[in-house]
């Protein structure tokens, strides 16, 4: 034996210790990986690897002790002993079947093909060992002998095998998902893994069976000079130092899911900002052609009224006066006409009246002439005896003029709720107040009317007696002002509108007698 064979004899312990070293270490390393989030099978498949790992590398452990404690103390093991190391050793090769089998299955659904195939390799195994009991009857010893030799013949290299040919469809995987560097790394991993089962499982201890006596380790420590452990020592290592290598690719692919989710992160917000911009712009699209249609139906309204003014009311104003000069013909010659013709004339006037009533809604003369103030004075006292509701009118400020589009659309705005009030509240009495501040205009429209539910009304769009408080809040949001509107069942309602002046006020050089 030369001196190179005759120290790792000599240290046969050392070596079995990093011999079970190795494998327990490459199973802590797959533990933890397997904790990773990925999408790749791999990640879960390599649970199973793991489990070979652990089981082998206390396996080897075992054996360890055995060796150490036969050389310090002729120590000989016992059949419960024997059994246990060969039920470790047979847990670990079904953890690498499992591993391989298990990754090469095309879908994850499919895990009793897994079983199936361990377990026909499982009963391969059990009846080898019948046959080979039957036939020679051996001792309990060597039946456990022949157990680990078959178990490293029937599982150990078909285990390797199919690990090896996993890890070599696994590096495709990884370079297809660009992940080249990992691939290599699986490439040394399935080739270490290979030469650990082919090579060093079929050479074993000696036993009755004649494939274990030429393909032995005694053998093989004479034909290369090392101890086959050594061999199998030094497949592990370089297998667990690439698995640790490839298993990096979890932690690349992690990295890549972050940047992938702030990308689209950063895409949504973008988005949102777009969509945000895009909908202020359409907003202000509408609030100008909300406007342009304020400002329309204004025009249009004086130029009715006008019309109905110029047109309609002379006409009804001569009909009146042409009916009262027949009337008073008529009185003496024939007094039944006459008192038709008196009837006829009480109509004309009425339409006239009703007539006059129609062009100040419409467009009342006073906003024009004298502005908002007594524009709402005015209003107010004719809506009294008009619906016979007790209205109020209170100023609160110093009554200056304002901006001509902001008394225009206040105005609407009061006249408006003043309408909702007289159709839909049943009330008895309401209030305007209009407070002018150096900043902002806020009106206050109260009644104490039948009031009514303000989320139920203005999302309802059966009713239709919200769309006048509908329109009143549109208003106020042209002057980019707001509308606060508080009603309760049975307790009245209130509409405060809150609108900032864009343009400073007249202070104090036309001012308007409240009177």
């Amino acid at each position: 034996m030369n001196p190179v064979s005759a120290f790792f004899v000599r240290n046969i312990i050392v070596v079995f210790f990093f011999y079970g070293l190795a494998f327990f270490a490459l199973g802590l390393v797959l533990i933890l990986a397997a904790r990773r989030r990925s999408e790749f099978r791999f990640a879960q498949a390599i649970r199973p690897l793991a489990a070979f790992g652990i089981l082998h590398g206390l396996h080897e452990w075992y054996e360890m002790y055995q060796k150490y404690a036969a050389l310090t103390g002729g120590y000989s093991p016992s059949l419960g002993e024997e059994s246990l190391r060969l039920a470790l050793l047979v847990a670990s090769f079904v953890g690498l079947l499992a591993f391989g089998i298990g990754l090469l299955t095309s879908s994850p659904g499919q895990g009793w093909r897994t079983y199936l195939a361990i377990g026909a390799m499982l009963a391969l195994w059990g009846l080898g060992l019948v046959i080979v009991n039957i036939r020679f009857a051996p001792l309990p010893a060597d039946l456990i002998a022949v157990a680990d030799v078959f178990a490293r013949y029937s599982l150990g290299i078909p285990g390797a095998a199919l690990g090896a040919w996993a890890l070599m469809a696994q590096q495709r995987t990884f370079r297809a998902h660009n992940l080249p560097q990992f691939g290599r790394d699986l490439v040394w991993c399935a080739a270490a893994l290979l030469l650990y089962g082919v090579v060093g499982q079929i050479f074993v201890r000696p036993t009755l069976l004649t494939s274990s006596q030429i393909l032995s380790s005694t053998n093989f420590l004479q034909w290369f000079g090392i101890p086959v452990q050594l061999f199998r020592t030094a497949m592990a290592t370089v297998l667990t130092v690439y698995m640790a290598r490839a298993l990096h690719a979890f932690e690349v692919e992690g990295q890549r899911r972050l940047e992938h989710a702030l990308l689209a992160e950063r895409s949504i917000s973008q988005e949102r900002e777009r969509l945000n911009a895009e909908l202020q712009h359409q907003q202000l699209l509408l609030a100008d052609l909300l406007d342009r249609l304020v400002d329309a139906q204004e025009v249009e309204r004086q130029r009715i009224a006008r019309e109905l003014h110029d047109a309609t009311g002379q006409s009804l104003t001569a009909i009146s006066l042409g009916l009262r000069g027949v009337q008073r013909v008529l009185e003496e010659r024939d007094p039944t006409s006459a008192g038709q013709l008196r009837e006829l004339e009480s109509y004309s006037t009425g339409a006239l009246g009703e007539l006059r009533r129609i062009i100040a809604d419409l467009r009342p003369s006073q906003l024009d002439d004298l502005g908002l103030i007594p524009a709402l004075r005015w209003y107010v006292q004719s809506f009294q005896p008009r619906w016979g509701i007790n209205c109020e009118f209170r100023l609160i400020g110093e009554a200056v003029r304002l901006p001509a589009d902001t008394e225009t659309v206040i105005f609407r705005i009061v006249q408006e709720a003043l309408s909702n009030v007289a159709h839909h509240a049943q009330a008895h009495g309401a209030t305007v107040c209009l407070e002018i501040r150096p900043d902002a205009v806020v009106v206050t429209i109260s009644d104490d009317g039948s009031g009514f539910d303000t989320a139920a009304l203005l999302h309802s769009e059966r009713a239709r007696s919200g769309w006048g408080l509908l329109g009143i809040q549109e208003r106020s949001r042209l002057l980019r002002g707001h509308c606060v509107i508080e009603s309760t069942p049975g307790q009245g309602t209130t509409v405060r509108v809150h609108i900032p002046l864009q343009a400073e006020v007249e202070n104090g050089q036309n001012p308007i007698v409240a009177g």
